[in-house]
């Protein structure tokens, strides 16, 4: 990561190269909720006299595989890096940077994919704060499931004994609330609420939410 960041900071400063004209360097994608995997891919076309070849396509994290359509470009064909993403366990706003070197210069083209992945549910507020000494009052996280999305919860599991936890299903599929309290105030306490289900598909599916006495 500590390399990939140096070549980063490179390239601002250094001109890319030349021969690989590229379509675009940027894409930006929105895969639906739960879905499991996304697919893009950048063009490009050899536009040079002579034939090009891909020594190397580096990504910058391990949930991203890029490959090239070819490793040798001929002058004046077109080719492609296809890039799959593994979208397990990731949501929001992510950015992703795929490092392109050819035998035409040693500065890498970089290509950058940015993925806006929804979560399938909003919890709301994800996270639960009670003070030390103050009346143990029960609080709630509103769990709205996603208009084009169907999901089951079938449990709540806590880290920690120092609360007290109900799931309850408001309308099936699509709206929860979880009921949280903490035994006592007395002492400083945390926990993360695991809320456990699965979707239309059958795939298992994990959210969370936060207590705190402090």
């Amino acid at each position: 990561m500590k390399s990939l960041a140096a070549v980063l900071i490179l390239l601002s400063v250094a001109a890319p190269a030349v021969a690989l004209e590229w379509k675009t360097q940027h894409l930006s994608l929105n895969p639906a909720p739960l879905q499991k995997n996304a697919e893009a891919y950048f063009e490009f076309t050899n536009t040079s006299g002579k034939p090009v070849t891909i020594l190397g396509v580096d990504s910058s994290c391990d949930c991203l595989e890029a490959t090239p359509s070819a490793k040798v470009i001929a002058p004046g064909a077109s080719g492609r890096i296809n890039a799959r993403f593994s979208l397990a366990d990731r949501y929001g706003q992510l950015r992703r940077t795929i490092l392109v070197t050819t035998d035409e210069s040693a500065t890498p083209v970089a290509l950058t994919v940015q993925l806006n992945v929804p979560e399938a549910a909003e919890l709301t507020p994800r996270s639960l704060e009670w003070k030390v000494a103050a009346e143990s009052v029960e609080q709630i996280v509103e769990i709205v499931v996603a208009p084009e999305v169907s999901l089951i919860l079938t449990e709540v599991k806590s880290t920690s004994d120092a609360f007290a936890t109900r799931l309850e299903t408001i309308r099936p599929g699509k709206h929860y609330r979880l009921h949280v309290s903490p035994r006592s105030t007395h002492n400083a306490a945390s926990a993360a609420f695991r809320l456990h289900g699965r979707g239309a598909d059958g795939q298992a599916i994990v959210f969370s939410a936060f207590g705190n006495v402090r």
